[in-house]
């Protein structure tokens, strides 16, 4: 199914049933108005109180638009002459030529809700049970351009209606050209009509925004809203002391008291006003989310809010100082401890009753009164759709299969929305005349029997058009033939049986949402990386309820975009932690470390265990390994591994999980490349390449030594020549023989102590010939 089918079947499923009051007949050109012939309920029911209606189609079928209503009422005087307004829209793309408008009345007065439904056919196409009516004036039109409308007034002389009459019928017909374009009908209540048995009718109302996709309301937004003119405001002056029970969004309240002393003051100052309202008050689920679907998909009970902690900011809500003064000066600097409310105070509020359940219209399924009821929520508001039509005229107090419900009556609920939702002035008369004749055959139709206590709702979204629902429930108080009610009058009535139509909610959606609880249920679990798990839970679920919002419904494009990007986001979330991959890894060692980095993209400081598993017994892998990764950063740790048997390729498939097991991410496979004995023969090598630089320097040194004396000792030899030489020189020049010249030179001083490498020694005696020119010294030596 297409994202645009759901919407477009829910709403015809809604209109034809519930919009049976629809006063304005919607023409489209050449085809007449469409008719909803269909009864909502059991086919074999009576006609009696049927939900048989002229319906509107949808606004985005081009075509051209009739309203007729008098001109300044929404009721008739049958006994005067009176001007009725006549408005003609041009819907098409093209401009619409000048023509002539007929005004017509119906002959005899509308007999209950079968003269109004036939009433409605006329101009159809197949008008032949139409009543029979008669033309009292015409008028011109003059052209129209695409999008744009003209009105035009026509007088009804007196005594063109029945002055007995208590509903009436009015018709407007366009020609152009000779050519009859477009029909508008109207039934419309007599301000004489008989008032001896009024009817009592129970409003009820949604007190909500428009659909969003936050948990928590923007202070920016509430500060537009509840301005003097913004949506919430308005909502207020049309209910505020007004008799209609009001639905109210718990998110609205718990989204102002969040913003403590941040919140706008206009805020603060429309709670206040909320809570002085003299209304009924009940409260829907947080954000109106849809609880038929989470019955249909089997949840335990409605979805609740977990926290709001983390959407609290401790500086909103820091008591005064100690000691300000009754202005806000402070006259000591003491500060105050920060108080911040719980979940109970943000949330609470004095809520006439908090046992009804308000589900969309047409979505509720067989068995989901009773999953309503274990919940607490023991009354529900249905929509006349979901129920069979009874025979006749029957209070809202209802019992379907021992559950109590109270029902919406179809032909009133029908006429009030399409008078909260009219366009123009002449629409909503129109409209609302039609919600008038309604009650007004309805009181008729009570007549001596017990009093009958009626329920009408306004739609989801009807807070759009504020001022019409004013102005809508003030036109109904006004009349003598329906008296207001209270929704706890129409619960306490006698109930009736009544039969529910089962209406389970389109398959697509519930596809949809059972997507978004299954998204929410793994970031609870990834959650429990956190020391605080809510700051991730909290606003999840929060936004989950709020794209649960009814008013989602009829925006099934825009919603199925929301949800898509709402999923995305999650995914992002239990994807923030993960293993960073890495290269192929070498492993020589027979024990080492993998280092493995985590990567933390979460603003929050995550705890996590990393395993690391082998694929072979190559690599063996002692314990995981604890590690705290800091907000929006990468942490590497060391995981210990030790050499398995046999040397080669092994993958190291990197997990991780929280502290209480539960798998984080997705594991990723690091390629390992094992050669353990490369460490023992490293090793070897290592001492081998020692041994030699050692054994290479001592060669060395010894080598340098041995020159270095022999480079000594051919010093001495080469001195001691050299002196000898010199010795001869000076004997010949003296006359001395070179014996005696080498006897009396005087060999180097040295150091007796001084150790040489020369061979000669002062103390050696030197054998020198005596001159054969002196005698010897002693002659007996001779």
């Amino acid at each position: 199914m297409t994202a645009e089918s759901n919407p477009v079947r829910r709403l015809r499923r809604l209109i034809v049933p519930v919009l049976a009051a629809a006063a304005v007949v919607w023409c489209s050109v050449g085809a007449g108005a469409a008719i909803a012939g269909a009864q909502a309920g059991d086919p074999e029911a009576s006609a009696a109180r049927t939900t048989t209606a002229t319906a509107a189609p949808d606004d985005s079928e081009p075509g051209i638009r009739i309203s007729v209503a008098p001109a300044d009422a929404a009721d008739v005087t049958t006994t005067a002459a009176q001007e009725m307004a006549v408005e003609v829209a041009n819907d098409t793309a093209e401009p619409l030529a000048a023509g002539m408008l007929r005004l017509l009345v119906s002959d005899d007065p509308l007999d209950g809700t079968a003269g109004i439904d036939a009433w409605s056919t006329l101009g159809a196409g197949d008008s032949g049970d139409a009543p029979a009516s008669t033309e009292v004036g015409r008028a011109e039109v003059r052209g129209i351009l695409p999008g744009s409308a003209a009105t035009v007034r026509i007088p009804v002389p007196a005594g063109a209606f029945d002055a007995e009459a208590a509903v009436v019928g009015v018709a407007a017909e366009l020609e152009v050209d000779g050519e009859l374009l477009a029909t508008g009908t109207a039934a419309l209540a007599s301000a004489s009509a008989p008032a001896s048995a009024p009817v009592g009718l129970a409003l009820a109302a949604p007190l909500t925004v428009p659909a969003q996709s936050t948990g928590l309301l923007p202070a920016d937004l509430l500060e537009t809203w509840t301005a003097p003119a913004g949506l919430l405001t308005r909502q207020l002056d049309a209910l505020g002391d007004r008799s209609v029970a009001i639905g109210v969004d718990p998110r609205i309240i718990a989204s102002i008291r969040a913003l403590g002393s941040s919140a706008p003051a206009s805020a603060v100052a429309w709670l206040e006003r909320l809570a002085a309202l003299p209304n009924e008050i009940f409260p829907l689920q947080y954000g109106d989310a849809d609880l038929a679907v989470q019955a249909q998909l089997g949840l335990d009970a409605p979805l609740e809010p977990i926290s709001f902690d983390d959407a609290l900011d401790p500086g909103d809500f820091a008591a005064p100082a100690d000691g300000a003064d009754a202005t806000g000066g402070a006259a000591t600097a003491t500060p105050m401890p920060t108080t911040l409310p719980d979940d109970a105070a943000l949330l609470d509020w004095s809520y006439t009753r908090t046992d009804l359940a308000w589900p969309a219209d047409a979505t509720v399924a067989s068995d989901n009164l009773g999953w309503f009821a274990g919940a607490g929520l023991t009354t529900t508001i249905l929509g006349p759709a979901n129920v069979a039509s009874p025979d006749a005229l029957v209070s809202a107090a209802s019992t379907i299969g021992g559950s109590t419900a109270v029902v919406a009556d179809g032909r009133v609920t029908g006429a009030l929305r399409q008078a909260a939702a009219a366009a123009s002035d002449t629409e909503w008369r129109s409209s609302t005349g039609r919600l008038l004749a309604e009650l007004a055959v309805a009181a008729g139709d009570a007549g001596a029997a017990q009093p009958v206590t009626l329920l009408a709702t306004f739609d989801r979204s009807a807070g759009d058009k504020a001022e019409r629902v004013q102005a809508t429930i003030d036109a109904i108080n006004g009349v003598p033939w329906s008296t207001p009610a209270t929704l706890t009058d129409a619960i306490g009535a006698p109930p009736t049986p009544r039969t529910l139509i089962d209406l389970p909610e389109d398959d697509q959606r519930r596809s949809n949402v059972d997507r978004m609880l299954q998204a929410e249920r793994s970031v609870d679990e990834f959650s429990a990386v956190l020391d605080d798990p809510t700051v991730l839970t909290a606003p999840t679920r929060r936004q989950l309820l709020s794209l649960l919002d009814v008013a989602w419904i009829p925006q099934g494009e825009e919603w199925t975009s929301a949800v898509g990007t709402w999923l995305i986001d999650q995914r992002a979330i239990t994807n923030g932690v993960s293993v960073v991959p890495s290269s192929s890894v070498l492993v020589v060692a027979s024990e080492t470390g993998i280092p493995i980095t985590v990567q933390n993209s979460l603003p929050y400081q995550v705890d996590v265990v990393v395993h690391v598993q082998p694929t072979n017994g190559r690599l063996i892998v002692e314990e995981p390994v604890d590690v705290t990764v800091e907000p929006e950063s990468r942490s590497t740790v060391v995981v210990p591994v030790a050499a398995g048997v046999g040397n080669g390729e092994v993958s190291l498939e990197v997990s991780l999980t929280a502290q209480d097991d539960t798998p984080v991410g997705d594991p990723v496979l690091i390629p390992a490349n094992v050669h353990a004995d490369w460490e023992g023969l490293g090793a070897t090598i290592l001492a081998t390449i020692a041994v030699i630089v050692f054994g290479v320097g001592l060669w060395r040194n010894i080598v340098r030594r041995r020159r270095r004396r022999s480079e000594g000792s051919e010093g001495a030899e080469a001195a001691e020549a050299s002196g000898a030489d010199a010795a001869d020189a000076d004997a010949a020049a003296s006359g001395t023989e070179p014996e005696a010249a080498t006897a009396t030179a005087t060999a180097p001083d040295t150091d007796p102590d001084t150790d040489t490498d020369t061979d000669t020694d002062t103390d050696t005696d030197t054998d020198t010939a005596p001159s054969p020119d002196r005698p010897l010294e002693n002659p007996r030596d001779g």
